[in-house]
C-alpha cells in the first residue's frame, strides 16, 4: 500500500511511532468482516460468529460469503456493516434511555441509520436524510429492506433541515469526510486523497453541524462521527463545535478491551473515541458525543422554508387490516401510492411533507392500477406486516435467486390466484400475481440482483440460519 508522503508525515507526527506504526500494520492486514442482526427479523447468531463488543447484535464472520447471493440480506435479516460503524449503538444506547426523535443528517447507504433504530429505545421514530438523490434512494432502499416502519427518509440538504422547523432530542453527524479510515477497504480511496481535501472536508463538516445545530432541542445529543484520521476533520471540529456552539463532551465509557484510541491533539481534552485498524479490530472511525446545553450560538437559520399542504390522512379501508396491529397506524392517500405511519411517527411525517422532500416514510402500502390495488415491497418486507394478510409461496434457493434476478418465477403448485408473499426459509422477499398460467414477478426492477452468476442450487452463503428448510 503506497500512502501519500504527506499522509505519512503528517499522520506519524500526529500519533507517534508506536502508534503509527501499529496503523500502518493494520493497514497492510486484511479487514475483518461484520454483520448486524436486524433483531425484529432474525434472533439467531451466525455460524461461529463472534460479538462485536460493542453492539449487541453485531457479529464477526469467519469469512466473507457472496452475500449478493444471500436471499436473507435481502430480505433484511442483517446488514453488512464494518464493525467500528457499530460503535453508534453503544453511544445512543448510553445515553438515550426513553423514547426520542432522532435524525440522521448524513445517512446513506443507512448502516448507521438502521444502527441506530436499534438503539433508540422503543416508541422512538428517526429521520434519516441524504442530500444526493441517488444516495438518498439507496438509502431509502435498505430502510424498506430493514423493515422497521418508524422511520422517515428524506432527501435534502442540512439547511433545508435547519430552515423547516423540525426539531431533535438526537441527531447523528456522520459527516462527509477525506476517507482515510477506508485505505485498508478501497484503495481508490488512496489516490483521491489530498491535504486540500482535508481542508474542505473539514470546512464543509462544520457547515452541517452549524446546521444540525439548528434542529438539536436544548439538552440533546449530538454525535459526531468521520471515517478518517487527522485531527482536523476530528478533534479540532470537536473543539470548534464546543467553543462556537456551545457543546459538553460526553464520557460513553468505552471498555478498555475495545482498544480505542483517545484524543491525538492537545486542543481536545475530553472524551472522544477513535478506532484504528492495527489496534482496534475494524476500520478507521472517529466518534464524539456532545449535549447541547442551551441554545448555542451558532448561525442563525435563516428563513422558514414554505410550508406545502400537509397529506391527507384516509380510513383505510380492508389494507389496514394488512398491518398489526392495524389500530397504531394512520393511513395516507398520496398522488402516487398509498402509506401508513405508526402515530407516533406520523407529526414528524406530517411535518417533514409540508417542508422537506420526502421518499419514504413508515411503510408504503401500494399503489392503484386500473381495478388492482397492487401492494408495495415496503409492505412485503415490513416487520408491521400482518402474517395472514397474504398467501405464501416458499422457494427454494434457486428459485429465489430467480426472482431476486426479477427473472419469470413458477410459484408452488396450489397457490391461489391473485397477490402471493413470496418467501424463502419464511423470511418474505416480495410479492407475485399469480394468474393462473403463469405469475408476474413484482420485485422492484432498481433492486435486482444484476450479476450474471449462477450459484448452485447448494450454494447459499451460510451466514444466518432460518430454521427451516431452504433447499430445492
Amino acid at each position: 500500500m503506497n500512502l501519500p508522503d504527506i499522509f505519512t508525515r503528517y499522520t506519524r507526527q500526529l500519533m507517534g511511532e508506536e502508534l503509527f506504526a501499529r496503523l500502518a500494520e493494520g493497514l497492510r492486514a486484511e479487514p475483518p468482516v461484520s454483520i448486524r442482526l436486524n433483531a425484529a427479523k432474525c434472533g439467531t447468531a451466525p455460524h461461529g460468529g463472534e460479538r462485536v463488543g460493542w453492539c449487541p447484535t453485531g457479529y464477526y464472520t469467519e469469512s466473507r460469503p457472496a452475500f449478493t447471493f444471500d436471499p436473507l440480506l435481502h430480505a433484511g435479516w442483517y446488514y453488512v456493516q464494518e464493525a467500528s460503524s457499530m460503535f453508534v449503538h453503544h453511544v445512543v444506547s448510553r445515553f438515550v434511555t426513553s423514547p426520542a426523535t432522532a435524525l440522521d443528517l448524513c445517512a446513506a447507504p443507512g448502516g448507521k441509520s438502521t444502527a441506530l433504530l436499534g438503539a433508540l429505545p422503543p416508541g422512538s421514530v428517526l429521520a434519516c436524510n441524504e442530500p444526493v438523490r441517488l444516495r438518498a434512494q439507496v438509502l431509502a432502499e435498505n430502510m424498506m429492506k430493514w423493515g422497521w416502519p418508524d422511520a422517515v427518509v428524506t432527501c435534502n440538504t442540512p439547511g433545508d433541515y435547519a430552515r423547516s422547523g423540525l426539531t431533535f432530542d438526537v441527531v447523528l453527524c456522520d459527516v462527509p469526510c477525506s476517507g482515510e479510515g477506508m485505505f485498508r477497504k478501497d484503495e481508490a480511496a488512496i489516490g483521491e486523497w489530498s491535504q486540500q481535501g482535508v481542508e474542505r472536508c473539514a470546512a464543509l463538516q462544520r457547515e452541517i453541524v452549524a446546521a444540525a445545530w439548528q434542529c438539536l432541542r436544548p439538552g440533546g445529543l449530538l454525535v459526531y462521527s468521520t471515517c478518517t484520521f487527522n485531527a482536523k476533520e476530528n478533534e479540532e471540529n470537536v473543539a470548534w463545535i464546543c467553543r462556537e456552539l456551545g457543546a459538553e463532551l460526553l464520557d460513553a465509557c468505552a471498555d478498555a478491551a475495545w482498544n480505542t484510541v483517545g484524543s491525538l491533539s492537545p486542543c481536545v481534552q475530553g472524551p472522544v473515541y477513535r478506532f484504528l485498524p492495527g489496534v482496534a479490530r475494524g476500520e478507521g472511525l472517529f466518534m464524539a458525543a456532545m449535549r447541547k446545553c442551551d441554545d448555542g450560538t451558532g448561525r442563525a437559520a435563516g428563513p422558514r422554508r414554505k410550508a406545502r399542504k400537509s397529506p391527507r390522512k384516509e380510513t383505510g379501508g380492508d389494507i389496514r387490516g394488512w398491518l398489526r396491529p392495524a389500530g397504531d397506524f394512520d393511513v395516507y392517500q398520496l398522488p402516487d401510492r398509498t402509506i401508513a405511519t405508526p402515530k407516533r411517527l406520523s407529526p414528524v411525517y406530517e411535518a417533514a411533507a409540508g417542508s422537506l422532500n420526502v421518499l419514504h416514510a413508515g411503510v408504503t402500502l401500494g399503489t392503484a392500477k386500473g381495478r388492482d390495488f397492487i401492494p408495495h415491497q415496503s409492505l412485503a418486507l415490513s416487520t408491521a406486516l400482518n402474517p395472514d394478510a397474504f398467501p405464501r409461496a416458499e422457494l427454494g434457493y434457486a428459485q429465489a435467486i430467480a426472482y431476486l434476478r426479477r427473472e419469470p418465477t413458477a410459484l408452488p403448485e396450489g397457490t391461489p390466484r391473485g397477490f402471493a408473499l413470496v418467501t424463502y426459509g419464511g423470511a418474505p422477499l416480495g410479492f407475485a400475481k399469480n394468474i393462473g398460467t403463469r405469475a408476474n414477478n413484482l420485485y422492484p426492477q432498481e433492486w435486482r440482483i444484476r450479476s450474471s452468476h449462477a450459484p448452485a442450487a447448494d450454494a447459499r452463503p451460510a451466514v444466518v440460519a432460518t430454521g427451516q428448510n431452504t433447499t430445492d
